[in-house]
């Protein structure tokens, strides 16, 4: 029998995912995020959306970028709005069963990928802050009285 979206809820709801059924997706929640789960044309998508500063966009695609080079299977884009990221993770499945063993290496990819990306913003916006000189020198960061304690 052929795999529907009243399927992956009734399975959604047996591992207490918490799910919301809508007309066409599920919103369940992945790490106090909301996500999404579409099924359409024997494609099974996972979904997680993140709000995010304009001003870092060009640093959000670049980190996507990145992380996209260390997975295969989860996608990150930033949308054409550059307030929001996307990151899909997208399989055939046909079953039930297939569901079943697909969905939670999904979330699981997601949460991976999140992570992946948050290192690599946070390595961007470091060697951003270096470069336009956001990050106090050493003669800078030393205390104003150079006066040292002899080793003894």
């Amino acid at each position: 029998m052929a795999l529907t979206l009243r399927d992956i809820f009734r399975c959604m709801m047996e591992d207490r995912r918490s799910p919301i059924y809508e007309d066409s997706h599920i919103l369940f929640g992945i790490d106090d995020n909301l996500a999404v789960v579409e099924y359409e044309g024997k494609i099974l998508a996972v979904r997680l959306f993140f709000s995010i500063d304009t001003e870092a966009c060009r640093l959000f695609i670049e980190a996507s970028n990145s992380m996209m080079l260390t997975t295969d299977i989860v996608k990150a884009v930033v949308l054409d709005d550059r307030t929001n990221i996307m990151f899909s993770c997208e399989m055939m499945c046909d079953t039930v069963k297939e569901f079943k063993k697909f969905f939670p290496r999904a979330v699981e990819y997601i949460k991976e990928a999140v992570a992946e990306h948050k290192r690599e913003m946070k390595r961007l916006i470091t060697s951003q802050d270096i470069f336009s000189g956001n990050i106090a020198g050493a003669d800078e960061a030393a205390p104003s009285n150079n006066k040292r304690k002899p080793l003894s």
